[in-house]
Formats: structure tokens, sequence, C-alpha cells
């Protein structure tokens, strides 16, 4: 007989451990397990976890999350928010499913909403367009010659000089 395994959702498929620090952004898929400290921003499609040794100072987007270690920043999960002791989270929740065990400290803000589409692009590099490079593109088309200008020989003595002019 043939049998197919069932693959475990609860694979943790990515680890910071207690005595490291990062700092950056953090994106991800699939369940990753936070022990150690983090400075940045989190932006997930699957679960993170924060274990009870971490300490996190980021803003956090993620499917699902489930902490037992200190965090400030503001945190939304599209899924549910899990809070275990000793959990210490220090800032704004937003999400439709939230679930605070007795021992976890919170200090913030609470909305229970739906927050689909609010999620930032997973994996997508952010633009920004400035004023400066609005000038600079600017200034850099009027230093190009304009197209509709030709060149004309005038006969000056001996000798053709060409000269410029606009034929509009």
């Amino acid at each position: 007989m043939l049998r197919f395994r069932k693959p475990k959702s609860d694979v943790v498929t990515g680890f910071l451990g207690s005595q490291t620090e990062f700092a950056g952004k953090l994106s991800f898929s699939g369940v990753v397990h936070l022990d150690g400290t983090f400075y940045g921003e989190i932006i997930s499609r699957g679960t993170l976890v924060v274990g009870s040794e971490s300490v996190i100072h980021a803003q956090i987007h993620s499917s699902v999350l489930k902490i037992a270690g200190e965090v400030h920043g503001d945190i939304t999960a599209t899924e549910k928010i899990e809070l275990y002791p000793p959990a210490k989270v220090y800032g704004n929740i937003r999400t439709p499913s939230l679930v605070v065990e007795e021992g976890v400290i919170f200090e913030g803000m609470c909305s229970m909403s739906s927050v689909q589409a609010e999620m930032p692009v997973f994996g997508a590099a952010e633009e920004e367009v400035t004023s400066e490079d609005e000038s600079i593109e600017a200034i850099s088309a009027q230093a190009w010659p304009p197209s509709y200008e030709v060149m004309e020989d005038i006969d000056q003595g001996d000798e053709k000089q060409p000269v410029h002019k606009e034929s509009r």
C-alpha cells in the first residue's frame, strides 16, 4: 500500500538563536522561530514564533504570531495573534483574532478587524521618489539639445559654418 506523508504546517523553516542579534528587514513564508534580539521590520506570509528569551524592536506584519518574548513595536496579523506568558508587548495590535493568556503584559491599543488589505507587499522593494530626484531629472532633460534643431551650412566667404536653426 502506498502512503503519502502529510506535510506538517508547524515545521520551523528558520531560526534565530538566543545568543544572536540581527538588525534589518526579515521577509519569509513558512514558520520562523526567533529567540535572539531583532531590530527592524518583519513581513511574513506564514507564522512568526517569538520565543520567551527574545527581545524584538520591530514593526511586524504576519499571518499568524505566537509571542512568548518581549516585543516593542506595532503588530499586525491577518489571521491570529497568540500571547503566552511571560510575553511583554509594548505597542498596538491589529488582528481579527487575539488570544491572551494569564500572566502576559500588554501595553497598547488593540483593534480587532480584518487587516488583509493593509498587508505590505511580500518581498517587494519600496521605491520612493523625492523632490530631489524630480529636479535632477528636469535638469538633465534640459541639458540635451532639443530634437527639432537642424544643422544648415551658410556660406561665409571661403568657409561654410554650421548654424543651429529651430524648425517648428
